[in-house]
């Protein structure tokens, strides 16, 4: 018989996550992924589309909306009634703020990056004024009869 070589290989149950939301950032080229088990992922489509940031999820943190604003600020709302801002240098939550209208299911922020929508399972539109360290709550429009 001849010389063999072996190769061994081990796999793994992969069981990947489903995505539950994106968001695109056109001035830094970047996506950011929401999935089904909190993590929330930053994609660089600018240099042959790489995982360049991870946050860690958990369960409890169902991420329904996320949203860029003034330029490299990521923030996420859920159905645990918080908006969060994330680091994207130290790669942790920033903050969590409650909004006070329950389970958030939409989130947009103004054009021109300084304000951020959040629409609530009460029905409520708030609106928050980003500051450079936070958001401050400006004003609550007319609630609607259904969740926004």
């Amino acid at each position: 018989m001849g010389e063999f070589k072996v190769h061994r290989v081990r796999f793994f149950n992969y069981v990947p996550s489903g995505i539950r939301c994106v968001a695109y950032n056109n001035q830094s080229n970047r996506l950011a992924v929401s999935r089904t088990d909190g993590t929330v992922e930053i994609y660089n489509l600018s240099a042959n589309y790489f995982q360049e940031k991870f946050f860690p999820g958990h369960e409890s943190r169902a991420t329904e909306a996320l949203c860029w604003a003034e330029g490299q600020r990521l923030f996420s709302a859920g159905l645990n009634g918080e908006i969060m801002e994330y680091d994207l240098q130290a790669l942790n939550i920033k903050y969590a703020m409650d909004a006070f209208g329950g389970p958030i299911w939409s989130m947009a922020a103004s054009p021109s990056g300084s304000q951020l929508l959040v629409g609530c399972e009460d029905g409520s539109v708030k609106l928050f004024q980003i500051t450079p360290d936070k958001i401050q709550f400006e004003r609550n429009f007319d609630r609607q009869k259904s969740r926004i």
